[in-house]
């Protein structure tokens, strides 16, 4: 039986939703345990902090933590039905798109909604999984100075569990800023609402206080962010992670990586390439090769590589996911039409279904399988040669260096691919469309158009029309919508959760994200 830090056990998150706090401290686990080993809490890290892989089959949702990234953005959208009464037999497509995924994918105030407006669901899921593994690293940091290590093994526990504990906070911090806090701007960042703040592993509840939580600033939740993974580096170094561990458990290449992609948010592109740098130079990860890239095989495998880190489920493996088949998700036109005719990823990434809409073929494994590679919380190397060639092309006089990454992360994905040369806007313009290419369905897109939109020295904001194609109880085709987000719209942050506000007398400010309508029907 896992064992569980006591003091974990009443505190399972920031919020308690609607209900009282006080309701947690009056009940009590039959099988608490205090832990008395760094042993103890390294079970911990692993049973209440890391996500853990999932068998899923009813693909994205909004009702699983983190489980709508990649329907959000202008790679994704509906499958056509072809004609009025057209059936389909795609039940797990169009169940999970009508349901209540379909007020993430329509970019409406309440998330929750479902497409004929008759339900909401609940829109704290991933706020609520977030924090709650948070605060099990602000307990098991908490408990483990208090704990022995005087042995050469303990000392090695110790940094290590420390290192992947904090690794592990700063990047749920991240996530969590870049879905309720504007994208960070130098200009703004010091002023701009982010999300509270909690390091401490207890629960604050004082029943006289009409607001029990404060929203930090975009700048506090970064700082904090870098902050955790500079500790976590640190600690890593004195006590590397095991081989057999890496690919899911924190490492120091993880964090090297993860910060890379933090300094770039924060536009500090040195330091951005300096932590790109330090992965590259690892000789335990490489790019793979072409003949990896098949229509016919899965690309992104434990066995990949490229694969540094991986944690959680994949909402896109499923068989009846992303087929492109009428009330089901597909790939957009433009996103298939900017791989080259000799990019084997188009083939691999890509299939066309009997509707021509384009499907996500093997990119991940497919069918209803426990997920080994994370469709949102994965790291590979290729990362690191799109964030150091960006770095670079953003740094200036350092445009030379940018190309020969990009050439090079090409020449691993292109058949007979000869190098091309660029400079200024147009090289980074390739290198985000590269990143586009290259990182599509790993939950990245969103959050780039996010940063891309406050770029200081190159700014890019776009439109994006979704599709929604209606399919009612009987898999029969209703009726299609265009929902669309316009440049620097504000529903690029989501408004923190209703139960969340309703738990203060006096609610945090909110995010502004207005009703949104469909532009036509038919």
């Amino acid at each position: 039986m896992m064992k569980n830090i006591y003091i974990a056990l009443l505190c399972t998150g920031l919020m308690c939703g609607s209900s009282s706090c006080s309701d947690f401290l009056e009940a009590y686990s039959q099988d608490m345990v205090i832990p008395s080993s760094v042993t103890d809490l390294d079970e911990v890290l692993l049973g209440s902090v890391y996500m853990p892989s999932s068998q899923i089959s009813s693909g994205p949702s909004g009702t699983r933590s983190c489980g709508f990234f990649n329907i959000l953005d202008d790679d994704v959208n509906t499958g056509l039905g072809s004609a009025t009464g057209e059936n389909t037999s795609n039940v797990n497509g169009w169940q999970q798109c009508l349901g209540p995924i379909f007020g993430y994918f329509a970019w409406q105030m309440e998330v929750g909604v479902n497409y004929n407006g008759t339900s909401v669901a609940t829109d704290v899921t991933t706020w609520k999984d977030l924090y709650a593994r948070i605060n099990y690293v602000n307990v098991i940091l908490d408990e483990i100075t208090q704990l022995p290590h005087e042995t050469e093994e303990d000392q090695a526990a110790y940094l290590r569990v420390q290192g992947e504990a904090h690794f592990l906070r700063g990047w749920f911090y991240f996530v969590l800023a870049n879905l309720y806090g504007d994208a960070y701007a130098p200009a703004t960042c010091e002023e701009k609402l982010c999300v509270p703040l909690k390091l401490t592993p207890y629960v604050e509840h004082d029943k006289d206080k009409p607001t029990q939580f404060q929203r930090a600033t975009v700048k506090e939740i970064y700082d904090q962010v870098v902050a955790d993974l500079l500790v976590a580096e640190d600690y890593l170094t004195q006590s590397p992670q095991k081989e057999d561990h890496r690919h899911y458990r924190a490492s120091l290449e993880a964090v090297d990586l993860l910060l890379s992609r933090v300094y770039l948010y924060m536009q500090d592109y040195a330091k951005a390439e300096e932590k790109a740098d330090a992965v590259l130079e690892s000789s335990l990860v490489r790019l793979a090769s072409l003949s990896m890239l098949s229509s016919t095989s899965p690309f992104l495998t434990s066995t990949n590589p490229e694969l540094i880190f991986s944690q959680g489920s994949n909402n896109l493996a499923p068989t009846g996911i992303f087929t492109g088949r009428a009330g089901d998700f597909c790939v957009t036109k433009e996103l298939r039409d900017m791989y080259a005719e000799d990019d084997l990823r188009g083939e691999c990434f890509f299939g066309i279904a009997s509707n021509d809409s384009i499907s996500l073929n093997y990119k991940y494994e497919r069918g209803n399988i426990r997920a080994r590679v994370s469709d949102v919380f994965t790291l590979r190397v290729a990362e690191a040669y799109l964030n150091k060639a960006e770095a670079c092309a953003m740094q200036g006089g350092k445009d030379q260096e940018a190309c020969l990454l990009l050439n090079e992360l090409r020449a691993h994905r292109i058949e007979n691919y000869e190098d091309e040369s660029y400079s200024g806007e147009e090289l980074v313009r390739q290198i985000r469309d590269e990143r586009r290419k290259e990182l599509c369905f790993e939950g990245h897109r969103w959050f780039d158009l996010r940063r891309y939109a406050v770029c200081e020295k190159y700014p890019y904001s776009r439109q994006i029309v979704h599709v929604f194609n209606a399919i009612g109880d009987n898999t029969a085709y209703l009726y299609t919508e265009l929902y669309k987000l316009e440049e620097h719209d504000a529903a690029y942050t989501f408004a923190i959760p209703s139960t969340v506000l309703e738990f203060d007398n006096v609610p945090m400010e909110n995010n502004p994200r207005e009703e949104r309508e469909p532009l036509s029907s038919e």
